[in-house]
């Protein structure tokens, strides 16, 4: 395993103008839940290729559409009409600007696998693959359990697998939980793509913290397994809060850790209140026979206070790292 920098500048500018800002492949029609041969010309990727997987909490990202729009049609819409196609004003449609940056990073690493949080539905993300990412990658995302009309997605690269299937697992758990089997040739993965219960309420919400964490400890096996997304705590051993104990019994490796990335310089979340507290909420946990060749955080300017805060795409950052798992 090598050392990477914990930090890495893929964008010069987090507001870059209009909705494709960089360069977007041209678009692909989303194709339905299909096997992945389905697509004409797709070469798959050798089973002794790295996967490249990435996490993030997209932070409230909603962009609902009143009609079809081609991707020239939605770059020529002017800010007031793309906003009063959600007229939500709980959750509102994400700025331009913003979905242009996430996509941005996506399109700039390259990802096999990215697990989202806090996305507005299915409509929402396949209006952010087609018209952002060219259709590059397929969407998986079950609308069910939140309250919030938040869930969690996940965005599948085409041609990357042999074969993928995905289902929510049921149970009471805040957010909705995703696990995908991914198949290369005869190597198989499994990953949960998970959002926690935030610390909030009179008793910040403990008695369902522990019911989701110990209900995902038992779900997850002990070879070629991956856990990822927003845990909304603290999950750094030595430091972890004590629902998570049964979790971190499992035979899983935080890829920051297994890079050596030290303690004190893993954050994958920004907080301003009284002062401002970064902190690591975000996690990629793999099984110990997963070789974690590299990982790290997507960061560009550090934000000073509130106010710089709300101008990045969202309150956390891309957790990425590139991993083997191996042949049977």
């Amino acid at each position: 395993m090598r050392l990477c920098a914990l930090y890495e500048r893929c964008i010069k500018n987090v507001l870059m103008p209009g909705p494709f800002a960089g360069t977007i492949p041209p678009a692909v029609s989303c194709l339905p839940s299909a096997d992945m041969h389905a697509l004409s010309g797709v070469h798959l990727i050798s089973v002794n290729t790295p996967m490249h997987i990435a996490t993030f909490n997209a932070e409230n990202m909603y962009l609902l559409t009143d009609r079809f729009l081609t991707r020239e049609e939605f770059a020529a819409l002017d800010d007031a009409s793309y906003r009063a196609m959600n007229v939500s004003i709980y959750n509102p449609n994400k700025d331009r600007k913003k979905l242009a940056a996430i996509a941005a990073i996506i399109l700039e690493h390259d990802f096999d696998l990215v697990g989202l949080c806090e996305v507005g539905g299915r409509e929402t993300l396949e209006n952010f693959n087609r018209l952002y990412l060219g259709g590059r990658y397929r969407c998986h995302i079950y609308e069910e359990n939140s309250s919030r009309g938040i869930y969690v997605g996940a965005l599948v690269k085409r041609g990357r697998f042999s074969g993928v299937r995905s289902c929510n697992v049921a149970g009471d758990f805040s957010r909705n939980l995703i696990r995908l089997d991914l198949e290369t040739e005869d190597v198989s993965l499994e990953v949960f793509i998970v959002h926690l219960k935030s610390q909030r309420g009179e008793d910040r919400g403990i008695d369902m913290r522990l019911a989701e964490a110990d209900r995902l400890a038992g779900l997850v096996r002990p070879r070629r397994c991956v856990v990822m997304g927003d845990f909304n705590g603290i999950l750094i051993r030595g430091m972890h809060q004590f629902e998570f104990d049964r979790f971190l019994d499992l035979p899983l490796c935080d890829v920051l850790a297994a890079v050596g990335i030290p303690q004190s310089r893993r954050h994958t979340h920004y907080w301003f209140g009284d002062g401002a507290r970064f902190s690591q909420l975000d996690y990629i946990f793999c099984t110990h026979d997963i070789e974690v060749l590299d990982a790290g955080v997507v960061e560009e300017a550090v934000p000073r206070n509130r106010d710089e805060r709300f101008k990045l795409p969202s309150d956390h950052l891309f957790l990425r790292a590139r991993i083997d798992i191996g042949q049977e």
